[in-house]
């Protein structure tokens, strides 16, 4: 049997996100990482982060839209005791159609053993900005031999780039080994 070549590729769900609104739109996302040092096994506590964990602050702003294409800019801040570490701007295309602007970064390595995936979903008001918004969330547990990784995301498309919360925790052998949280705390739409 041939392939069907009449029907288009699926649209790429983060350009449909991002379409709805206008170039100058931004979303600054604060992702807050703390990793268990105590249940972590063979880490070099030189490399690890220190008590408290690690903060960033991603900004994301569309710079330029069409039907085909759209070109995002993004910028990271690392903050430290004291200290901000700003790393360079990365332009990043998501295309309508599906297509990946950086096919080798999407070539991961195969786990050896099959995941286990289990997804649940619901919806919630979450406070944004002094603002409810109303979101859909998703819940996904993956567990591969002995590690276990959960995500719950909220959803919104209120919001550039959809995300409005994102909480994540990996364990290994049932002990928590690292868990982020990452919440927007400013956007703003173009005009």
């Amino acid at each position: 049997m041939a392939a069907d070549d009449s029907h288009p590729p699926p649209p790429n769900p983060e350009y449909q996100q991002w379409s709805h609104f206008k170039p100058g739109t931004y979303v600054t996302l604060e992702r807050k990482i703390l990793e268990h040092q105590e249940n972590n096994i063979g880490v070099v506590e030189a490399m690890a982060h220190p008590p408290g964990g690690a903060v960033m602050r991603i900004n994301t702003k569309l710079v330029d839209l069409d039907k085909d294409k759209a070109t995002l800019e993004e910028t990271r801040i690392d903050l430290g005791e004291g200290s901000e570490t700003e790393m360079p701007a990365d332009k990043v295309t998501l295309f309508a159609n599906g297509e990946i602007s950086h096919a080798d970064e999407s070539l991961l390595e195969k786990p050896s053993q099959q995941p286990v995936v289990k997804e649940t979903e619901g919806d919630e008001d979450v406070t944004v900005l002094g603002n409810k918004i109303k979101t859909h969330w998703v819940e996904t547990s993956v567990k591969t031999g002995r590690e276990l990784s959960t995500s719950k995301d909220w959803l919104s498309d209120d919001v550039p780039g959809g995300l409005v919360r994102e909480e994540v925790k990996k364990s290994v052998n049932g002990k928590l080994l690292v868990e982020s949280v990452t919440k927007v705390i400013d956007y703003k739409l173009g005009s």
